[in-house]
């Protein structure tokens, strides 16, 4: 997926994301970030992805950005929610993500 140049297209908000941590049986953390979007239209695909390491290390904040997809075709031009969900190994230090180019941050909470 590219990235939206000059801004996103979609609206988002800090309050509708959450990052959930777990553990798998091995011991293993994770976290599940979860968020809603208004697009301007149907159509629109999103997705979290791993950002480039910060300059400054911040063991405690998993850096993540957003990427859009604009539909293709026709498609209805009416304000639609989009999901957008994913899953990232952490470590025990991490108490925060940031997805940065929305600067959204959302604290870790326990599932």
């Amino acid at each position: 997926m590219a990235e939206q140049a000059g801004g996103p297209a979609c609206e988002y908000k800090t309050e509708h994301f959450k990052a959930t941590e777990y553990r798998a049986s091995g011991g293993r953390r994770s976290v599940r970030v979860k968020g809603v979007a208004a697009c301007p239209s149907s159509g629109f695909r999103l997705a979290l992805e791993l950002a480039s390491p910060p300059i400054v290390a911040t063991p405690e904040v998993l850096h993540l950005k957003l990427v859009e997809q604009k539909p293709t075709g026709t498609v209805l031009t009416v304000v639609t929610d989009t999901g957008v969900e994913g899953e990232f190994p952490i470590a025990d230090e991490v108490e925060w993500v940031l997805i940065r180019n929305l600067g959204i941050n959302i604290p870790v909470t326990e599932e």
